[in-house]
């Protein structure tokens, strides 16, 4: 069992005890049943909110999930949050033509309080910063990359110059499945893999929320900067999933901390076989639970 099954395990149990998230159970005794339908006392239940029901089993609920972006999403910023800094440097510098040794932060929804934000602006996926570096990743299931996509990673790079300094290394990476690699940059608005300051003269920044517009105003050479020193690149979930496996092939299980990276590499490995729509076509073998 690789420590991705606790994760469904965590679901499941919320699922059967929404109390845990802050959600009241309301029992049957408390209901008033007239016409086909229910009624209950309105100080039970939040009037500015919507209401919700349990409408399947966990189990098909868990198979649907298996193709849910967030849900991949989730796994992945808790192995990258955990995972050494040559892992980052392997899996999502190099790819950008970067080196970079660390030490990384994986920044999520924290970048709430990093930049005094009331709310995630930019709901990044991947956002790793070093002192000389500072990488986005977009990733990619069956939904289709944009050009206000890019706008709003450039935005996120110049906040966090803004707040935290220059870096010398500036990186939006794709990860999406295979087949949507040979169309990637004509939905993305970009010629090819390559950008500048031009890009702010699109349409498209008209789409951007009102923080972000706001930011491109009133900081324009700041983010026209970011895009004429950003690189960006698109990988394959097949790309990343290779990377992690000649990962693992050099790790020593002898050794306690190679005994835990295996765990960690294992467990995201897994859930990338098992999630719908990456596209990967997997090879004959695959890492078991015991890192083997």
């Amino acid at each position: 069992m690789t420590w991705t099954n606790k994760y469904w395990d965590i679901l499941n149990h919320f699922y059967w005890w929404p109390p845990y998230i802050g959600l009241r159970s309301i029992s049957q005794k408390k209901w008033t049943k007239q016409d086909g339908k229910v009624c209950v006392p309105a100080e039970l239940v939040n009037m500015a909110g919507p209401l919700y029901c349990r409408e399947q089993k966990f189990e098909d609920l868990e198979n649907h999930l298996l193709g849910n972006e967030e849900i991949l999403n989730h796994i992945f910023d808790l192995t990258f949050s955990i995972a050494p800094d040559f892992v980052i440097n392997e899996s999502f510098l190099k790819p950008l033509g970067y080196d970079d040794e660390g030490s990384f932060q994986s920044i999520g929804r924290e970048v709430n309080d990093r930049y005094s934000w009331n709310g995630n602006v930019t709901q990044q996926d991947g956002f790793f910063v070093s002192d000389n570096s500072a990488i986005a990743v977009e990733l990619k299931l069956k939904s289709s990359s944009w050009p206000e996509q890019v706008l709003k990673y450039s935005a996120l790079l110049a906040w966090e110059e803004l707040h935290k300094g220059s870096r010398e290394n500036l990186g939006l990476l794709f990860i999406v499945p295979a087949y949507s690699i040979d169309n990637h940059w004509k939905k993305c608005g970009l010629n090819g893999p390559t950008i500048d300051r031009s890009f702010l003269d699109t349409k498209w920044k008209k789409k951007l929320p009102d923080e972000i517009s706001n930011l491109i105003e009133n900081n324009f050479e700041q983010v026209a900067s970011v895009l004429d020193r950003l690189k960006i690149n698109v990988i394959s979930w097949s790309d990343l999933r290779n990377s992690l496996l000649e990962i693992h092939s050099t790790l020593d299980l002898s050794h306690r901390g190679d005994q835990t990276l295996s765990r960690l590499l294992s467990g995201f490995l897994a859930q990338l076989d098992a999630h719908r729509d990456t596209g990967l076509s997997l090879p004959n073998h695959s890492i078991n639970a015991d890192g083997k």
